[in-house]
């Protein structure tokens, strides 16, 4: 059982008295459209970047810093490291978001804030700004009533996650020297249900490929033509379709060679999950009378967070204004596939390559673009030890209920490379996300309710994990 001391109080106290503060920043910080995918002004990125770092000049973090590497998109640092012989917490968050998607989807402008029903909607209310606000509300919520934390922050926000991460490496490799610390703490992933805390311990990875169908070098009359000529569009559809089989495994020779099995204690947390599939498919937003798709003899939870997955996440042919009665000379699509330990996400790009480029129907030309920048590497740990104590712990105190230990089917790069580099340091992943937040797609939100327990939880896991010896760097 958490037992709050007087700090811990008056932080509670002062988080409480000025909640209204703290959201009024994060409304501010929303509204900067800080895109990161390719198309999108960097401009804004810059300014999601200034904006971040006086949200935690504010809160009293010190040397606080906009990080900047040519062609990479801005990072965020800071520290406050007066408590001497207290364990370091490296806190992660992002401050960039996806694109908005379709704007005749959303119930009010995606860079307009608004508050509805309990829930603050907007790009990126949720995935990440509510994520790293958690925590420089926390921190701040201590340095303004007791004038300290109870064990060293740094702060390390970033600007490309939503794009995979992909100079990480060169960030790393720049700034190792700034970023020692004892634990992870990162403010990225979901809880298990709305009011419901959870840890994260393992997340998917990422590879993708992009696949083209050519057949003709220019279109052709449908009408003079269609029949014998063969349609590129149903061409890639047929190829796509085929990577799945009947039972709903992917036909992708050699891919569940790498499939590690999961371990008895991981097996025995997914039993204890609870799952109720109507709830699951509502919250979803499933049309009514579908069943739900993956490998048979898997549970749901095995198939999100253990096994691969594959997903056309875009599709090129022709628009509908403008089109004609053509048979197209070309179409693309782009494929997602997640991958699971102990799949190498090159090897399984290079499998999908394979699997698409042989014997394709008709004799089409087809070419398949994959990029090691676009791979993004699984991760996973074992939850046990002081650190996941405390971390379950301090989420039953602020949220008043029991933590679920979970898996994730995203992918986050930034966790692996920087446990590797502080020599296995302990990774706490929890988050601000519940089930109904859509996060990544229109009317995103944040369930303001659960973000103030996730605070709360933020000031309790300052002070459990400041009595936590940190682990011997290997």
């Amino acid at each position: 059982m958490t037992l709050a001391n007087g700090n811990v109080k008056a932080a509670l106290g002062y988080l409480e008295k000025n909640y209204g503060q703290f959201k009024d920043t994060l409304v501010e910080l929303s509204k900067i459209p800080g895109v990161s995918a390719d198309g999108y002004p960097p401009e804004a990125l810059k300014r999601s970047a200034d904006a971040t770092a006086k949200a935690l000049r504010d809160a009293g973090v010190e040397n606080v810093q906009v990080l900047e590497i040519p062609g990479v998109h801005p990072y965020i640092y800071g520290d406050w490291l007066h408590a001497p012989g207290a364990p370091t917490i490296l806190l992660y968050g992002h401050h960039d978001v996806q694109p908005e998607g379709r704007h005749d989807k959303w119930l009010s402008p995606p860079f307009e804030p608004t508050e509805r029903g309990g829930r603050l909607y907007g790009r990126g209310t949720a995935d990440d700004k509510a994520g790293v606000m958690a925590h420089v509300a926390a921190v701040a919520s201590y340095l303004k009533s007791s004038g300290k934390v109870p064990c060293n922050v740094k702060f390390v926000i970033e600007g490309e996650e939503e794009i995979g991460s992909g100079n990480l490496g060169t960030f790393l490799q720049k700034y190792k020297g700034m970023l020692a610390a004892d634990f992870i703490v990162l403010s990225d992933t979901a809880n298990f249900d709305t009011g419901v805390p959870a840890l994260t311990y393992q997340l998917r990875g990422i590879c993708q490929v992009d696949v083209e169908v050519q057949a003709l070098d220019h279109p052709i009359h449908s009408g003079m033509w269609g029949g014998p000529v063969p349609d590129p569009v149903q061409i890639l559809c047929k190829l796509i379709a085929g990577l799945t089989k009947d039972d709903g495994s992917l036909d992708i020779p050699g891919l569940y060679k790498m499939v590690a099995k999961p371990s008895k204690k991981q097996a025995a947390r997914l039993r204890a999950l609870a799952f109720d599939e109507a709830k699951f498919k509502k919250e979803a937003s499933m049309m009514k009378g579908m069943t739900l798709a993956g490998e048979k003899g898997h549970t749901v939870y095995e198939k999100l967070w253990t096994r691969p997955s594959l997903t056309v996440i875009a599709l090129e042919a022709r628009q509908f204004q403008g089109s004609s009665n053509q048979i197209i000379d070309a179409a693309r699509a782009r494929l997602s596939l997640r991958t699971v330990p102990n799949i190498d996400g090159n090897k399984a790009a290079s499998l999908l390559k394979t699997r698409l480029e042989t014997k394709p129907p008709y004799g089409a030309k087809v070419t398949v673009k994959t990029s090691r920048k676009a791979v993004t590497p699984w991760w996973t740990t074992d939850p046990e030890g002081p650190a996941f104590e405390a971390g379950r712990r301090a989420l039953k105190a602020g949220f008043g209920k029991d933590t679920a230990m979970i898996g994730a089917g995203g992918s986050i790069g930034f966790v692996g490379p920087f446990a590797t580099m502080l020599g296995g340091a302990p990774c706490l992943l929890m988050g601000v996300e519940d089930p109904k937040c859509n996060a990544h797609s229109e009317n995103e939100s944040l369930h303001l309710g659960d973000w103030i327990k996730c605070m709360k939880s933020a000031i309790y896991l300052y002070d459990e994990l400041s009595r936590v010896s940190p682990k011997k760097k290997r």
